[in-house]
């Protein structure tokens, strides 16, 4: 793009040997920003895919580039049955796992409901097993000991009075001198229960001796050992048992937490197949690739939009205008024209194919950043008929109005004169001679310094052929 000046020039008069006089005219001061812009929709709508689960899109069918659609007409469809499938899987897998999260809530319920019995079973498996302890420390084990001493007392008593008996038998059968069959019965009988007797007292003593050394001692050792690990069990219940609960309970928080989030992604993906279809919003034409507030793109759409294409995801790919949308002219410039341009400029769009036809135009946007190469975007409204032939992605050929000024004084840089930061010019005065008289300058256009104070219209000036040329003014 480029700056265009245009100037009307001051009348000259004539030229002597020295230079020559020009007479002060107003003119009408102009200068112009040329660049190149895009036909863009106002409001155009963008579509990009955004799935949140399913990640395949498939084209199974789309519209062309530049068709118009209908409202709620499929623009694009993509291959459903990997979906379909896959959608159908997720909610199967979904029926096991409320099966396994139901099953997981029973069994923590189970637990809440057990351990108050669990520790209640061991407080009295440890409340039995001391009192069985003590009981045996303080009354059973001197009761048992007595009881084995007795009992060997017992048979040895049992003994002597079989013993006894037997001797008064004896003794009784002796003095009537003959002995009886009936009498040697029950001798015999009585012989066999002393014998028995010393056997029961044999018995005895083992079984004391036994008792007294192994049995009682080691009743002692297995009680105190089973309060011990009573104890202990109780003590350990205590501490596991409300963690095992609290571990089981964040264990089932964790499955649930776990099973929610499978049940959102079931559901997003459930969301997703509405994208499997994508419908014209109203009454429109659709463009292939992206459509934004300076420009239309292709942007490498051509690669994957055709049937059997993949589109990928969180990417523009399409763009819809609707029939009620207005074209806008979108453009770019450098940093030095931004630095020239009016924020309210207005101007005339050119566009190839019309002629010299000119539409008005009027600045209403301009990027206070740059892009990545530099340059600031612009936005500029059109003013076209009703049944312009112009669409969406043409080109203009735009002509801003950087500076205008009407009834302007503008003089050659030769007849401007510069020292110690005053500029002056030579004024020819009624009777023919020449003053200096000091001006106040402006802008630089098409060669020519614009005056802004110093100078009349219908006032002669002299500009001297010798003069440097001025360039450029500090106010340009």
């Amino acid at each position: 793009m480029k700056l265009v000046y245009s100037l009307f020039l001051p009348t000259l008069l004539f030229v002597d040997s020295f230079g020559r006089e020009i007479t002060i005219k107003a003119r009408t001061l102009e200068t112009n920003l040329e660049l190149d812009a895009t036909f863009i929709p106002k409001q155009p709508l963008t579509f990009k895919i955004e799935p949140d689960q399913w990640s395949e899109f498939i084209i199974a069918d789309l519209v062309k580039h530049g068709a118009s659609v209908k409202k709620d007409q499929v623009i694009i469809a993509f291959e459903a049955e990997n979906y379909q499938r896959h959608l159908a899987e997720t909610k199967e897998g979904a029926k096991v796992r409320a099966i396994t999260l139901a099953r997981a809530e029973r069994q923590l319920g189970d637990l809440k409901t057990n351990t108050p019995r669990l520790l209640e079973g061991l407080k009295l498996a440890h409340d039995r097993a001391k009192e069985s302890f003590d009981y045996f420390t303080l009354t059973g084990k001197a009761l048992q000991e007595e009881e084995a001493i007795e009992s060997l007392k017992r048979s040895q008593r049992s003994l002597s009075y079989q013993e006894e008996e037997l001797k008064q038998l004896l003794k009784m059968y002796k003095e009537d001198g003959i002995t009886e069959e009936t009498e040697e019965i029950i001798l015999k009988r009585q012989r066999a229960s002393v014998k028995s007797a010393e056997f029961s007292v044999k018995k005895a003593e083992l079984s004391s001796k036994w008792a007294l050394e192994k049995t009682i001692p080691r009743q002692a050792v297995d009680l105190e050992r089973a309060f011990a690990d009573a104890l202990l069990a109780y003590e350990t219940g205590i501490i596991n048992l409300p963690r095992d609960l609290e571990e089981a309970t964040l264990a089932f928080t964790k499955t649930q937490r776990s099973h929610t989030k499978l049940d959102q992604d079931q559901q997003e993906l459930i969301d997703d197949g509405a994208l499997m279809n994508l419908k014209a919003p109203a009454d429109g034409t659709i463009y292939h690739g992206k459509i934004d507030e300076n420009s239309w793109s292709i942007d490498g759409t051509s690669k994957y939009l055709f049937k059997a294409g993949s589109v990928p995801a969180n990417t523009v790919f399409m763009s819809f205008i609707p029939n009620t949308s207005t074209l806008t002219l979108q453009g770019a410039i450098s940093q030095k024209d931004v630095l020239k341009l009016p924020t309210k400029a207005t101007g005339t769009a050119l566009v190839e194919g019309l002629g010299e036809t000119t539409f008005p135009v009027t600045l209403t946007r301009i990027d206070v950043a740059p892009d990545t190469s530099g340059r600031y975007g612009l936005g500029l409204s059109i003013e076209l008929p009703k049944d312009s032939p112009i669409v969406t992605g043409m080109k203009g050929k735009v002509r801003l109005i950087t500076y205008r000024k009407e009834n302007a004084i503008s003089i050659p840089p030769n007849a401007l004169t510069r020292d110690s930061g005053k500029s002056t010019v030579k004024l020819k005065m009624a009777d023919g001679n020449h003053e200096t008289r000091e001006v106040k300058t402006g802008r630089i256009v098409n060669g020519n310094i614009e005056i802004l104070q110093g100078l009349e219209v219908d006032q002669v000036i002299f500009v001297p052929e010798d003069a440097e040329p001025l360039t450029k003014d500090s106010t340009e």
